[in-house]
């Protein structure tokens, strides 16, 4: 399982830094989209499976309405070009609606009513639009992408291993038993790290090691709690993975949950400049 999991890292990482490198931003858009879409799905399936009946049609449909309206956004419209943000606003306050009324023409039963209503809608705001906020950082550098990638990826990195050979308090042993506290500031300080080291060299010099280190330990904090929810959703549903598209890594939701807490954190910081 170890060599599957090194292995699908090795094709789909070089795969996403040379979409995000090597082809036009549109096409960074459309795979954010795509890999969203498909976590937004298998969110779903978790909801489904913990008992909630979910309006697919509505919130795939307006899921994809949202993400595609965010990064057409924050990449095509004009900085104080108010008409464009009132029209994505608009559309994405359509969407709530839509996803509220959903369950009175899908026959779900009307006890059953609201748990459907909120986990439709749930599904829209907590996985379509965050994921827009990587779209918003590639409008500013394909680099400050990386600098998101470099910062999640290290967390884990030293959460796990400084978990494995220090951890001894569980940090959620209701929700994910193997987490520990220690494991946990270890991914926080590696990914400090990675921050400070990252706005002094290439990656993201424009932020300056200070800010860059701040960036990193706030954006890295919100990427662990977002790996905590989904886990908390797996509970719920009785699952291990959400998916199974990547051997060893599990599915779409897996691998982008903590992107989706981290995203937004680290694009206030880069809107700052």
């Amino acid at each position: 399982m170890t060599l599957k999991r090194e292995l699908a890292a090795g094709i789909a990482i070089p795969i996403v830094l040379g979409v995000l490198f090597g082809l036009p931003a549109v096409a960074f858009d459309l795979l954010v989209a795509a890999v969203a879409l498909a976590a937004l799905f298998e969110f779903y399936r978790l909801a489904e499976k913990s008992g909630h009946a979910v309006s697919k049609t509505v919130g795939i449909g307006g899921g994809a309405a949202v993400l595609f309206a965010w990064a057409a956004f924050w990449g095509y419209a004009a900085p104080a070009d108010r008409r464009g943000l009132t029209i994505v606003v608009l559309l994405t306050l359509t969407v709530a609606g839509l996803a509220t009324i959903a369950p009175l023409f899908s026959g779900v039963e009307p006890a059953s009513g609201l748990a459907s209503a909120g986990s439709t809608l749930y599904g829209v705001f907590a996985v379509a639009l965050p994921a827009t906020s990587m779209c918003a950082l590639r409008v500013f550098s394909p680099r400050a992408v990386l600098f998101l990638f470099l910062i999640v990826w290290g967390c884990d990195s030293f959460a796990y291993y400084t978990g494995r050979a220090l951890g001894r308090r569980a940090l959620a042993p209701v929700v994910s038993p193997r987490k520990t506290w220690e494991g946990s500031v270890g991914g926080l300080v590696g990914a400090t790290l990675i921050g400070y080291a990252a706005g002094t060299w290439w990656v993201l010099p424009e932020l300056g090691p200070l800010r860059g280190a701040l960036a990193a330990a706030m954006a890295s904090t919100a990427g662990q709690i977002g790996d905590l929810v989904e886990s908390y959703w797996k509970r719920g549903a009785g699952v291990k993975d959400s998916g199974v598209f990547l051997p060893g890594h599990g599915g779409f939701y897996d691998r982008i949950d903590s992107l989706l807490y981290a995203g937004p954190v680290l694009a206030v910081f880069v809107a700052t400049l």
